[in-house]
Formats: structure tokens, sequence, C-alpha cells
């Protein structure tokens, strides 16, 4: 009895099986979770920087074609300022200003600052020779950041907010190529915003374009909170591109993409980086309903996996059992018939080798002396 006491302290076959199965299953399956989940997860997020990165360079192409429209119209009255009479050269000057949604005034001072002509008359004799745009434009090709409006401000059109612009200034020369003067143009910063607007609604982005200095230039995000803590806002500045989930001041989570400045033809650059976001959702949504997805089907494959164990200790460990059983009666001296099975080689021959040790055991039990 201590002998068979102590063989059923031991696991059997099928627990070892059943056992071995469910730590294997538990390891591969996990592992293969873990991996899946975190290539998936990598995955979206590249598709996600890619379609991001597109986005924004389409908004990025969209307005320097904007901008160079106006660059180009002031290059081609740099070019033929020094052959127009000044009335022409007024008429052209209105004519680029337009109703002056876009542009708010164009202007052409002579080598000492003072204006000779400007949209509709606007600062003729006044003097810009301290204005940036004016002795950058003396140097060559000139694009200047956001600034407000300082001689114009008392004699355009009264805002509630105070008059912001860009500018374009270009030198003018002579046919011996003199420096004659400067062609500059102020391109109100209300228009690059509703452009921005524009193209941030139709391709379901939110736009921030970071200025050389560092500040914000323009922006798709209304009531736009203090930035300086992101990481995002740091690479914008550094010209850098990369991205990053990040939290910002208004408590949300997004998907954050910066891209440094687009060189556009021509057109100089106003060291404008954007950064461009869209909620967080985006990202980790459908990671979370992929790694969902993931567990129902790992969850399946093991559900299938303890099927076929059950199946495989019924069919092959639990007759190895009842073969050990039957070993242990036969060695007990019981007049047991041997089990046979041909389930597998094994098996077999341990059956067959079970009956042979039977039958000697029979056959010295019934002649001691043979």
């Amino acid at each position: 009895m201590s002998e068979y006491h102590a063989h059923k302290r031991l696991p059997s076959l099928a627990t070892i099986t059943i056992g071995f199965v469910l730590i294997s299953a538990m390891v591969g399956l996990g592992t293969a979770y873990v991996l899946i989940s975190e290539r998936a997860r990598s995955f979206e997020e590249a598709s996600l920087q890619r379609a991001l990165e597109t986005r924004t360079r389409g908004i990025q192409t969209a307005i320097a074609q904007a901008l160079y429209r106006e660059w180009n119209a002031l290059s081609a009255i740099s070019e033929q300022a020094s052959g127009l009479p000044l009335t022409d050269l007024q008429d052209r000057l209105n004519g680029v200003s337009g109703d002056g949604s876009i542009v708010s005034w164009a202007g052409l001072a002579e080598p000492d600052g003072t204006v000779i002509a400007a949209t509709n008359g606007l600062l003729v004799g006044r003097n810009v020779g301290e204005r940036p745009w004016f002795l950058q434009g003396l140097k060559g090709k000139y694009a200047g950041d956001v600034h407000e409006a300082v001689l114009l401000a008392a004699l355009l059109r009264p805002q509630d907010e105070p008059m912001r612009f860009i500018d374009f200034a270009v030198p003018f020369l002579d046919q011996e190529g003199a420096v004659r003067g400067v062609v500059g143009l102020h391109l109100d910063v209300s228009w690059i915003k509703r452009l921005v607007d524009e193209l941030a609604h139709a391709l379901n982005v939110d736009i921030v374009i970071v200025g050389a200095n560092g500040e914000i230039s323009a922006s798709s995000v209304s009531d736009l909170p203090d930035l300086s803590g992101l990481g995002s806002l740091q690479r914008a500045r550094s010209g850098v591109l990369g991205t990053s989930l990040e939290r910002w001041p208004d408590g949300g989570l997004y998907f954050t993409l910066t891209v440094p400045e687009l060189t556009y033809n021509d057109l100089p650059k106003f060291g404008w980086n954007i950064v461009a976001r869209i909620d967080g959702r985006a990202a980790t949504v459908p990671a979370r309903e992929m790694s969902d997805y993931l567990i129902v089907r790992l969850l399946g494959m093991a559900t299938i996996l303890l099927l076929l164990t059950a199946l495989y200790v019924v069919a092959f460990v639990r007759p190895f059992a009842r073969l050990a059983a039957n070993a242990m009666e036969i060695a007990n001296g019981k007049d047991t018939y041997p089990m046979e099975s041909n389930r597998t080689r094994e098996m077999s021959m341990l059956s067959t080798a079970l009956a042979r040790l039977q039958a000697h055991s029979q056959r010295h039990d019934r002649d001691p002396g043979s």
C-alpha cells in the first residue's frame, strides 16, 4: 500500500502534459501578443506619421504658392520700376494691393528711405529708412516675419486688434546695376490666418506656424495657450522633423508632427516651421482596437489548443495510464489479462512485453523447477 500511495503522490503524465501545454500556450501566446501589438502600434504610428506629413507638406506648399504669387508681383515691379514713369508705377502699386485684403500696402522708397510711390499714396513723402524691410531690401531679397504695423497703424482701416504684417522687399536697380531704391510689400497676417484656417479645415488637421524667433506667427487653433513646455515646439524652433504623442496645455492628447520650412523656387524664407496635430485617438484607438481583436483571436487559439490537448490526452496519454495500472497488477501477481494497445509503437511494444512477462511468470508458477 505504501508503494501505491507513493505512486499516487506523483503527478500523472496527463497532468504534466496539460500543464506543459498550458504553460507553453501562456508563454507563446503572451509573447505573440506583445510582439504583434508592438509591431501593429509601430506600423500604425508610421502610417499616421506619413499621412500627417503628407497633409502638412500640402499645406506648406499651398501657403508657399500663395506667397509666391505676391512675391512674383513684387519682383515684376522691381524689374520694371526704373523704366516706368512715376504715375504708371503708382498705378502698378495700386493694382498689386487690390482691395487690401491680401496686400495692405505696396511702396517704393529711394535709397535715402523716402517713399516716392505707394498704395493710394499712403506714406508718400515719409521716410522709412529705419524700417527693417527697407534696410534689408537694400541688401537683397527679403522676407520679414510677423510684426505689428508702425507707420501705417493710424492710416489704414481701424480694427479691433492691432494690424500685423509680414514683409517682402527687393531692391530695384538701374540699367547699370546700381541700387535705385527698394520695393516693399506689407501682407496682411489676417489673410495668412484665413488661408491656414481653410487649409487646416479642409485637411482635418490643426496647424501652428512657428517663426524664426520661436514665437507663434499664425495658427488655426483659436485661443492658443502657452506652448513653451511642449517638445514639439522646441523641435519646431530647431527646425527638426519629428513626431510625438503629446498632452497639450488644453488637456487634450494629440499626435504631433513638426516639419521644417519648405524651400519653394526663389521665394525668400521667413524661417517658418510648422507644428501639425491631430486628435491623439487617431493613434491610440486603432492600436487599442487591434489589441482587443488580437486578444479575442489568441483566446480562440488557446481554446482550440486546449481542446486538441484534451483529445491528445484521451487518445494517447490515458492508454499509457491504463497500461501502467495493468503492469502494476501483473507485478503484484494478479491474474490479469495483459492490456493490448496499438495506439503507438511504444505502447504496442510495452503490451507485448507485459504479455511475455506474464506468460513467463505463469509457467514459472506451474513448474517452479523449470
